[in-house]
């Protein structure tokens, strides 16, 4: 476009006869604008200084007398319009780059919401099938050890049944839109899940009231004391855990597991995951470890 108008700039001055000022010299700073909006970096800056350069030979750089005599403009009315010209190509410009910034804005905000979605799909996953694939672990050792095979392979079936109806749950969350991602088990169903602990051979209690509390606190609650029940389950020989849920101005729950430390690798997601669903109740997470007793302690809104 700028090559094509600085040609016609030249035929517009030659020519014996002028038939005035086109429309195409507002292509110019459509131009910068295009280049600037969609391409950027050098080949921005480059047609930005051809139209800067184009500016001296533009068709409004001339004008006529009241005798028709086309000349080039001079002293003040030269130095006018030549600044309105670098104006214009700048305001063409700037306008294009602020509308870049907002695409680039506009594509990480949607990395990030993917990325957020990846992590909650995983956290989901973990929570779904962590503690569950534990309690199968502990089920069969101590199945093997007693020698209850059937009592044994009956929890495990129940355990395994109840992970797969999670995990279909899961499934159908995220084939269908604005489906909430669940389960939603919550504070309520605390009684329940330590039930399956302890029938997985764990020792565990319940203490305090279970609170009314919003869905995200009661939610955040239940999924904290799976993973560290669960994590005791997994890194400490033959754990005491207690589990203790106080309701005043904030649920505050706690989870103080006893015994011999098992050195197992892990990956540290799970309680990764504990933090950031506290802080999504509102609340903090906090863990502690003396000698052998190892606590989790978390407090969420009300």
């Amino acid at each position: 476009m700028i090559t094509l108008n600085a040609t016609w700039s030249a035929v517009w001055m030659l020519a014996p006869i002028n038939l005035g000022y086109t429309v195409w010299v507002l292509a110019v700073p459509v131009a910068v604008f295009v280049a600037r909006r969609f391409a950027g970096g050098r080949f921005a800056y480059g047609v930005l200084a051809a139209a800067m350069a184009w500016s001296f030979a533009s068709p409004f750089m001339w004008t006529w007398d009241e005798s028709l005599v086309l000349f080039y403009r001079r002293g003040i009315d030269w130095g006018l319009t030549l600044a309105a010209h670098w104006a214009v190509c700048a305001v063409a410009y700037l306008v294009a780059a602020n509308l870049a910034q907002e695409d680039r804005a506009r594509r990480e905000r949607l990395q990030k919401a993917r990325e957020a979605e990846r992590l909650a799909i995983a956290g989901d996953v973990h929570d779904l099938l962590g503690h569950t694939l534990t309690l199968i672990k502990v089920q069969a050792n101590a199945g093997l050890a007693a020698g209850n095979e059937r009592e044994t392979l009956t929890q495990i079936s129940e355990e395994a049944g109840a992970a797969l109806a999670d995990m279909r749950q899961l499934v159908r969350g995220l084939r269908d839109d604005g489906v909430v991602l669940s389960p939603t088990a919550g504070v309520d169903e605390l009684p329940e899940l330590i039930r399956r602990f302890r029938e997985a051979g764990v020792g565990v209690s319940l203490e305090g009231t279970l609170p009314q509390v919003p869905a995200v606190s009661s939610v955040a609650a239940y999924r904290i004391v799976a993973e560290a029940v669960t994590n005791a389950a997994r890194h400490q020989q033959d754990p005491e855990v207690r589990v203790r849920v106080d309701a005043g101005q904030r649920c505050t729950v706690t989870i103080t597991s006893t015994g011999p430390i098992r050195p197992r690798p892990g990956t540290g997601t799970g309680l990764e995951g504990c933090r950031e669903r506290a802080a999504s109740a509102g609340g903090t997470l906090e863990t502690m470890q003396h000698g052998n007793t190892f606590i989790v302690r978390a407090e969420l809104g009300r």
